[in-house]
C-alpha cells in the first residue's frame, strides 16, 4: 500500500476541498478557472497549478476550443454546458 502526502493550502484544508471551493467561487463570480500542470526538468516532479480570475479573452477560447477539436484524437476533451 502507498500512502501519498497531500500539500494543505494557506487555509489549511484539504487540496481538494480548496479546489472546490475555488471552482465554486469561481462560477459565481463568473470567472475563468484553469487547471494544469508543469515538470520540474531537473527533478521530473510535476507541480500542479489551480487558479481562478479573469485570464482568457473570447478570441483566445476560440482559439483552445479549436485546439481542443484538433487534438481529439491524441485524448483532449471539451466538455460545454449552459450557464442560468
Amino acid at each position: 500500500m502507498t500512502i501519498t502526502k497531500s500539500r494543505r493550502t494557506t487555509t489549511g484544508k484539504p487540496f481538494h476541498e480548496a479546489v472546490t471551493d475555488l471552482v465554486f467561487s469561481a462560477l459565481a463570480n463568473h470567472e475563468d478557472f484553469v487547471i494544469t500542470y508543469e515538470t520540474d526538468p531537473a527533478t521530473d516532479k510535476k507541480e500542479i497549478h489551480v487558479m481562478a480570475g479573469k485570464f482568457i479573452t473570447p478570441s483566445q477560447l476560440e482559439t483552445l476550443k479549436k485546439k481542443c477539436e484538433r487534438q481529439k484524437e491524441e485524448g483532449s476533451r471539451h466538455i460545454t454546458r449552459k450557464m442560468r
